[in-house]
């Protein structure tokens, strides 16, 4: 039955950003409106492109009731796919352990055939990306690294989901 649900909410997030504008801008060119810091900025990318999804444990099934100082930090729920099995990093210690232009370019490089929203992140721009950056450098390192990727003949020992589609 577990195994359900998390089929059941991958898919649902699937349609979700699969209906998002990866060309969407965020303004704050307004007349009253204070212009974001690049933290705050990096907040709302984090959170529009559903970076959280996947890369924060339990956050779709406790519907983003997870502590803003627990996001990020990658999981072991396993995506099994014609690739192998691939885990969401630990962004939080991926990006304070790489300069923020290795970032960018690491970002705009995601390769087609893994689960990432790898899209939304070639078609950021700079801005953003280092917005997100900053964001995750001020959140600062937490957790263990995510595991490494399997090849595909290799079966998880942990939680996975057979072959979800690129979202």
């Amino acid at each position: 039955m577990q195994h359900k649900l998390i089929v059941l909410l991958l898919v649902t997030l699937v349609v979700i950003v699969g209906c998002a504008n990866p060309d969407k801008k965020l303004s704050s060119d307004k007349t009253n409106q204070q212009p974001l810091t690049d933290i705050e900025r990096g907040r709302y990318m984090v959170k529009d492109m559903g970076c959280n999804d996947c890369h924060t444990p339990d956050y779709m099934v406790k519907r983003g009731n997870i502590p803003e100082e627990d996001w990020l930090i990658g999981s072991t729920l396993g995506f099994r796919g014609s690739l192998g099995t691939t885990y969401p990093t630990n962004l939080r210690l991926l990006l304070n352990n790489i300069s923020e232009e290795e970032w960018v370019a690491l970002a705009k490089q995601m390769r087609e055939g893994s689960p990432m929203t790898w899209v939304m992140l070639r078609k950021a721009s700079d801005q953003d990306l280092r917005a997100v950056y900053a964001y995750v450098k001020y959140l600062g390192p937490k957790g263990v690294p995510a595991p490494n990727l399997l090849p595909p003949e290799v079966k998880p020992t942990t939680q996975y989901i057979d072959n979800p589609g690129p979202h």
